[in-house]
């Protein structure tokens, strides 16, 4: 059956008209053949299995009251789309993995992330709602972060100044507390998994490398980005994910601040020198505080039994004066103020 074929049979499934959706006065089936049209373009191949597939999982999903929008992200195995979820009655994100490639990632880490974000519940967490398997995909329903990503923010205004960056980092961290409580290591840290809700609020999300881990226990397997990670990751040693965890986060806060990467990771043996004699150097017309440039310091220690526990930077001096909270009111990232 080829594409065209397959497009007529899904558009005359459905006859009659919603009273309202989400997309305004559309019909079932203007919106059947938009998305159908839309996902047919979005398709790596053209062929009929491929957009048969897509169809499937487009007609679970409606089924359960979720209505695709725009993509919002992409990944080597998976696709993020905002939607909206009529039950709820909002937008939700969709995190949609295909799990036909048989890949390292899909056997491993697949499960163990199904398993690990059903787990959560904590305020600067992203939430997971379901988890649909529809073969070949499985699809996360979470939270939806309407700001984007930290990326995004640093990217628009060159950096975060410190103030503001005391907010989010204040949250960060207390994510990252409660992961430790439940033996869960993120591995994964870097600005582009730290989302901002309409209010502005931190929330860590992407948990496809994370693992349980008790405090003791290493691993071996090589997680997240390598201009993010631990120098004992680079050099293929055994590691402690809630310590890596500690390095990445301390990257990030640099990254933040500066709007600049502390380590150039286009030589992996130049950056991983600088890293081991504890080098590191700060861009002057960010006129840092003391305060902060001594906490990352701390952070990105090579050696990983000597790096700043979360405890210990909550008490930090630059950290000490901010008490944890959340914002409740909508946030305009066009004026950067809270609106009333």
């Amino acid at each position: 059956m080829n594409l065209q074929s397959i497009i007529l049979v899904i558009l005359h499934l459905r006859e009659r008209l919603l009273d309202s959706n989400p997309f305004g006065c559309y019909t079932d089936v203007i919106w059947e053949k938009r998305c159908i049209k839309k996902m047919a373009i979005e398709s790596e191949s053209d062929n009929s299995e491929t957009v048969a597939s897509n169809v499937t999982i487009l007609k679970c999903l409606q089924g359960k009251g979720i209505y695709y929008k725009q993509i919002i992200g992409k990944g080597t195995f998976s696709s993020v789309r905002c939607a909206w979820h009529s039950e709820m009655k909002k937008n939700v994100a969709l995190k949609i993995i295909d799990t036909s490639s048989n890949s390292d990632f899909i056997i491993r880490f697949l499960p163990r992330e199904k398993i690990i974000v059903q787990q959560l519940n904590h305020a600067n967490i992203i939430k997971n709602f379901d988890i649909i398997n529809e073969e070949p995909y499985v699809c996360f329903v979470q939270e939806y972060a309407m700001h984007g990503d930290l990326l995004q923010k640093i990217k628009k205004n060159n950096w975060i100044d410190e103030d503001e960056g005391r907010f989010y980092f204040r949250q960060l961290i207390e994510a990252l507390t409660y992961l430790k409580s439940i033996n869960i290591a993120h591995r994964d840290i870097k600005c582009e998994n730290v989302l901002l809700d309409n209010c502005d609020n931190v929330k860590l999300g992407d948990f496809g490398f994370a693992r349980f881990m008790k405090a003791d226990e290493v691993s071996h397997t090589f997680c997240g980005s390598r201009a993010y990670v631990a120098p004992e990751l680079l050099r293929s040693y055994p590691y402690n994910g809630f310590l890596a965890d500690i390095w990445s986060t301390g990257i990030l806060l640099y990254v933040m601040v500066t709007g600049f990467m502390p380590y150039d990771d286009r030589n992996i043996n130049k950056m991983l020198e600088k890293q081991l004699q504890h080098r590191i150097t700060f861009p002057r017309r960010r006129n840092l505080s003391a305060e902060v440039k001594e906490l990352i310091y701390a952070m990105v220690h090579p050696i990983p039994l000597k790096r700043r526990p979360y405890d210990e930077i909550i008490k930090s001096s630059w950290l000490a004066d901010i008490k944890y909270e959340l914002r409740s009111k909508p946030f305009s990232q066009n004026s950067d103020k809270i609106t009333s």
